[in-house]
């Protein structure tokens, strides 16, 4: 039975638009609402595989519904500025993939839709509609199904009735009772979902509702009744037609052939190839290609290793690949290695295939014999996809590998940190237009997936073409790095950083697990027990974790006033419980209560997990592409957002403890990102004011209030602080009177006396604005460079968020990158002299050791003076370093350190 999949396309489209933060391709034009689109698109593709698929649109043009009741849809505001270009290009590109797209004027997207479907229930086809629009559920039928995929629920009529307890059918005269408020289509007043769903359920239909009417409560019959003419023309808005009376018939929507050309034309328009469009079989794109022309040798014996070691030994690059068993460096195994040192051809090696039936393969010990001499050698050039994975592993199976190197990954990075992905699958269909086998179509997505048991005749020109695709895709971004003007931050900062945290990752830091272990008990305890004080305060138990139960709670039972709204009700996120503890003692214990559930979640029991057994070490993962800033994101823990100004997340930071005869140093940059504001904007006073010493904020303070330093209150340096540390973020006035809980004539006063105080930095403010305004791009001291095409746009909160980012980037970047320079200053000084202190992790701007207490005297002055003097600025680098057995109880060295 054949299948047509009727897509509501504009109901897709402003979904995605508000779903998505602000997207733009390198000219600046606003491609969030398509981007999604596109991968609805896609989704639907791949997982429906419908022969036969109607794109339905909407027009601008009014509908024989505003005819009828002129006041349809009138409070809807009008289309934003950046989502209505986006609406032909969606079209566009639709019909460019080979969909039939269709739209009709005076009529909207869900009436062609409900015409299409009842034609082709009728003609016997299996009807499925993806939207996720309520008034489409009333097609559902035996042959009609309605799927939201936002959602991820398929109504069929059993999941109609479990939602409603009433056949799809009905819900036309349900939603007449209620109304519809998005469209400006007025229900019964006083009648509630409970009591529309009591009433169909019961009666069936608005006319014996009405029948029935004198057996309601006097309050509801006389809602009713004044209500009874509105329900009833409601039908007409509410029931979609069936008729629409265009020509087009079932048979001809079957799916087309994309028009390449086109197709091809708009995706490089877009930007959406590989880094953006990311769909993950590439569906989209039939230009892209797999490579045919490539050549692979499977080495299955010594005389064709003798061959391969041969042609490696005349080689000046060579590009390599470990296929594993596993993602854990510490524990996986090398199911095979592949090697290519010339475009076009490369080599696979298996090693430990285990499948029945699996030819016999060469012990790791002989290709070992022929990889490593070439890996530890010090003037060939190695280069791979994440390096640093493939040489932790390597190392644990004893082969050191030494530069240089050339990661494709962080080249990309370098080259534009905005990408959505820096997979080599992606990178090969964006730059070389191939598309490449992604693992999951190799092994599946089950949790037993192993490489191991992929047959070496698909396993060998999967891993050949990693190898063979980074080769030739080192040419290609030697180029764009030189064209981008990268060259220097990827081969002066990011690569030698690489086997940095290699070595950080390997290391690991010490757990002290019965501890943790007791923490996450006591904080499930405490959990409960206020868990219990809130049901008492409620007077009901509830679940917590709802939404909509908690909000019923705090604004209908006990009568808080609501603080804002979203789409599905009252807000009751943590802003709006802060603002409301002062008015009942409930919010504050929900408070507690999440972030204990959270620290417990997240933390306590994610690290228990991760924990070696055997060392008590865990050992996270640092991602040099994670961040658009150059910042390092850590996972698997992520042991970046621990908590620390609540007790409770000092105390799992407490459970991080130094090897045995060992402490830790922590080493923390003082206001980096203030003293890179100084240096860039050369502020005489700001600059005058970290030569002095003195306390930043204190001195801002004092200017701020007119007040002697000495009168400086706590509260007055809290808000000089936070105006400091706004401008770094780009903060507004009404950013920073939220922030203080202040009003927003007394914010702008603040900031107006700010910029008093510190004209210069106003004036690299508007500098660096203007600049990004012509060049569309910032950029740090170290070179590194972020796209905001978003800058010139014409909506202005896509426009005020891109200003915000060209002010913040190049302040927090130029803090990352020193940091980073930090690290490979201390780190080689640390390997020069011999010492076994090790660098255990880099939290935002922290650096981590574990000491020998032997060595303190000797490593502590090596890090102040690496830190402090790891790049050149207008005013001093300022490093705290404190001492400690935990990474929460440390105590500080008062005195510097002489270098």
């Amino acid at each position: 039975m054949s299948k047509l999949c009727l897509f509501d396309a504009s109901g897709y489209i402003h979904r995605a638009f508000h779903a998505i933060p602000p997207l733009t391709n390198s000219k600046g034009e606003p491609l969030n609402a398509v981007y999604g689109f596109s991968r609805m698109i896609s989704k639907v593709l791949k997982e429906e595989k419908p022969e036969y698929m109607a794109v339905c649109f909407d027009t601008p043009s009014p509908t024989f519904r505003h005819v009828q009741y002129a006041e349809y849809k009138a409070t809807r505001t009008e289309l934003d500025p950046s989502l209505v270009p986006q609406l032909p290009l969606a079209e566009a590109l639709a019909r460019a993939w080979g969909l039939p797209c269709i739209k009709m004027e005076g009529y909207e997207a869900d009436d062609i839709i409900a015409t299409l479907a009842v034609q082709a229930e009728h003609a016997g086809y299996e009807v499925l509609i993806l939207s996720g629009d309520k008034d489409i559920l009333q097609l559902v039928g035996p042959r009609i199904h309605v799927k939201d995929e936002i959602k991820k629920v398929e109504y069929d009529e059993a999941k109609v009735f479990e939602r409603y307890g009433f056949k799809p059918q009905q819900l036309i005269d349900y939603l007449c009772l209620l109304g519809d408020k998005v469209d400006n289509v007025p229900g019964a007043a006083g009648v509630g979902e409970k009591t529309a769903t009591k009433l169909i359920a019961t009666h069936g239909s608005l006319e014996k509702i009405y029948e029935k009417l004198e057996e309601n409560s006097p309050s509801l019959k006389e809602k009713l009744a004044a209500a009874k003419k509105q329900v009833f023309s409601n039908r007409d808005l509410i029931r979609l037609k069936t008729d629409v009376p265009f020509k087009e018939k079932i048979s001809n929507l079957k799916i087309q052939s994309p028009d390449s050309a086109t197709l091809s034309e708009l995706l490089t328009r877009f930007e959406f190839r590989g880094g953006l469009y990311g769909v993950s079989d590439d569906v989209a794109d039939p230009t892209l290609q797999a490579n045919t022309k490539r050549v692979v040798h499977t080495v299955l014996s010594l005389a064709s290793l003798k061959t391969l070691e041969s042609k490696l030994k005349k080689a000046k690059r060579l590009s390599y690949d470990l296929e594993t068993d596993g993602l854990d460096t510490s524990r996986c195994d090398i199911v095979g290695v592949a090697v290519s040192v010339e475009e076009g051809e490369s080599w696979y090696i298996p090693v430990k295939h285990s499948y029945m039936g699996a030819p016999d393969q060469l012990p790791w010990i002989e290709t070992s014999k022929v990889l490593q001499p070439l890996l530890e050698e010090k003037t060939l050039l190695k280069c791979g996809q994440n390096l640093k994975f493939d040489n932790a592993i390597l190392e644990r199976h004893g082969i050191f590998v030494v530069g240089p190197f050339f990661d494709t990954m962080i080249a990309a990075y370098c080259v534009d940190p905005g990408r959505n992905s820096f997979g080599l699958k992606d990178l090969a269909a964006d730059i070389l237009h191939e598309r490449m086998t992604r693992i999951d179509e190799l092994i599946g997505k089950s949790p037993d997936a192993n490489f191991s048991f992929v047959p070496i005749e698909q396993a060998a020109p999967y891993a050949a073409a990693d190898a063979e695709v980074v080769f030739r895709l080192v040419d290609v971004f030697n180029k764009k790095l030189d064209d981008e003007g990268t060259r220097e931050l990827f081969e002066n900062l990011e690569m030698p950083l690489v086997q940095i945290i290699q070595s950080m990752e390997s290391t690991g830091i010490r757990v002290d697990v019965p501890y943790l272990a007791d923490i996450g008990k006591s904080f499930e305890k405490q959990r409960r027990a206020i868990e219990q004080e809130i049901f008492k305060l409620a007077g009901e138990e509830f679940v917590l974790n709802s939404p909509k139960q908690l909000a019923r709670i705090l604004f209908e039972k006990l009568k808080l006033p609501p603080v804002k709204k979203t789409k599905t009700g009252f807000s009751t996120d943590e802003e709006v419980l802060n603002k409301l503890s002062q008015d009942h003692p409930i919010c504050a214990k929900i408070i507690l209560v999440r972030e204990l559930g959270k620290l417990n979640s997240t933390y306590v029991e994610s690290i228990l997990k991760l924990v070696d057994e055997k060392t008590s070490r865990v050992h996270t993962s640092f991602n040099q592409t994670g961040t658009i800033t150059g910042r390092l994101s850590s996972s698997e823990p992520n042991l970046q957002n621990i908590p620390i100004r609540t007790e409770n997340g000092r105390l799992i930071r407490r459970a991080f403890v130094a090897s045995p005869q060992q402490v830790l140093v922590s080493a923390d940059y003082s206001q980096i990102d203030l003293r890179s504001l100084a240096h860039m904007s050369g502020d005489p006073a700001l600059i005058e004011a970290f030569h002095q010493g003195g306390d930043v904020h204190a001195a801002t303070a004092s200017d701020m209030f007119n007040v002697a330093l000495a009168q400086v209150t706590p509260e007055m340096r809290r808000s000089a602080k936070a105006i400091n540390f706004g401008i770094v973020y780009g903060q507004q006035a009404y950013a920073l009177s939220q922030s203080l809980n202040i009003p927003m004539d007394k914010a702008k006063e603040f900031i107006q006396k700010y910029f008093e105080k510190y004209a210069g930095v106003r004036a690299w403010i508007e500098s660096t604005l203007e600049n990004a305004r012509k060049t569309m791009v910032v950029s740090t001291l170290a070179g590194r460079r972020r796209r905001v095409p978003e800058i010139n746009s014409a909506n202005s909160f896509t426009r005020g968020f891109a200003e915000r980012v060209a002010v913040n980037t190049p302040i927090q970047g130029t803090s990352a990158d020193i940091i980073k320079f930090a690290m490979i200053r201390v780190f080689d000084d640390l390997k020069k002299s011999h010492l076994k202190t090790k660098m255990l992790l880099q939290v935002h701007d922290e650096l981590l050791f574990d000491c020998p207490k032997d060595e303190l005297k000797k490593a502590l002055p090596l890090i102040r003076h690496g830190m402090e003097g790891a790049f050149k600025l207008r005013v001093p680098l300022v490093v705290d370093i404190k001492t400690g057995h935990n990474w929460a109880d440390m105590e500080k060295i008062k005195e510097p350190v002489a270098a």
